[in-house]
């Protein structure tokens, strides 16, 4: 969706998309869409699964080849690995034991805070699942693509985060998150911080670095939650809840928002510590709003360097801890 979007916000022939994805057959079904309504279009595809190092390495260098630019690199790819249903226990916690639980469901219900028992998994080159796709997968992208970011043109780097990046979850000496209960939290609380890291190193390449937030919106991460029939009949509530919360986007296209709103600002006038978040009213106009992100450069400093170190393990071909 931020890619036909983009296409109807620029012109068909206003701008080149090249969709990176994981699933070639996938992949070529949202190039065929984009160039159904769009013939005029240039989409290209470039595989690459952030789960993995060397699929990263590997698109990278392609990424190298066909472009001696990119303006805009949208970090989207996710890992929300479900494996235990609802965490009630919790829930009721928050219900009965709180002396604010309306206050408390809401802030669970936007941003998911311990509303879920999460699981992770180790990948084929020994890192945590949701760290390496969500996080330090999209950390070496950027890395491998600095010869043709920024420069004598401004390149915008849009991280997708969510309000569900929790700073209490996230801990820089245990990055990937191996000894806590919300990977998800952290990795998307690392990016908020990774963000900010590179807007200090990078800036003066003319490269910029922002977080958005898409909200709450049906698409195969919430389908790891409750099957789809199950978010269908909660629709209509969902809508109600507009009226308190306005990020239950529900579909892509609401979502999208913040992403191709970031696309249409001038990036050297951006706040690099606020994240910007997709909103609908209940009437079902969409708006982007800002929030300040609660990091200090001081850890987003030392999250960069042990990604670095941890990527220049991976290059040198060097056993990882």
């Amino acid at each position: 969706m931020t890619a036909e979007r983009l296409i109807i916000v620029n012109g068909d022939e206003g701008v080149e998309i090249c969709l990176v994805c994981r699933n070639k057959q996938r992949a070529e079904t949202a190039k065929n869409s984009l160039l159904k309504t769009h013939p005029n279009a240039t989409v290209d595809i470039v595989l690459i699964d952030t789960s993995s190092i060397a699929s990263v390495i590997k698109g990278a260098k392609e990424l190298r080849v066909k472009y001696k630019h990119i303006d805009l690199l949208y970090l989207n790819a996710g890992a929300f690995l479900v494996r235990r249903g609802i965490n009630w226990s919790h829930m009721m916690s928050e219900i009965f034991d709180s002396e604010s639980p309306g206050q408390k469901m809401l802030h669970m219900f936007t941003t998911g805070e311990g509303l879920l028992l999460q699981g992770d998994s180790v990948t084929e080159e020994g890192l945590q699942q949701v760290f390496a796709t969500n996080l330090f997968g999209h950390f070496v992208l950027v890395q491998e693509l600095k010869t043709v970011l920024g420069n004598e043109s401004p390149s915008q780097v849009i991280w997708t985060s969510s309000r569900a990046s929790v700073k209490s979850s996230f801990n820089v000496n245990d990055m990937q998150h191996k000894n806590g209960q919300d990977p998800y939290g952290s990795s998307k609380f690392g990016i908020d911080l990774m963000s900010v890291a590179l807007n200090e190193r990078m800036n003066k390449q003319k490269v910029y670095s922002h977080t958005c937030c898409p909200g709450l919106v049906l698409t195969n991460l919430t389908s790891a939650i409750f099957p789809m029939w199950i978010w269908y009949m909660l629709l209509p509530f969902f809508l109600l809840m507009r009226i308190l919360i306005s990020n239950f986007n529900m579909t892509a296209c609401n979502g999208s928002e913040s992403l191709v709103w970031l696309s249409q600002q001038n990036p050297e006038k951006l706040d690099p510590h606020s994240r910007y978040e997709s909103n609908t009213s209940f009437l079902g106009k969409r708006y982007v709003t800002s929030r300040k992100l609660p990091v200090d450069v001081g850890p987003g400093d030392r999250l960069f360097k042990q990604c670095d170190s941890l990527y220049q393990k991976f290059k040198k071909g060097l056993p990882i801890d």
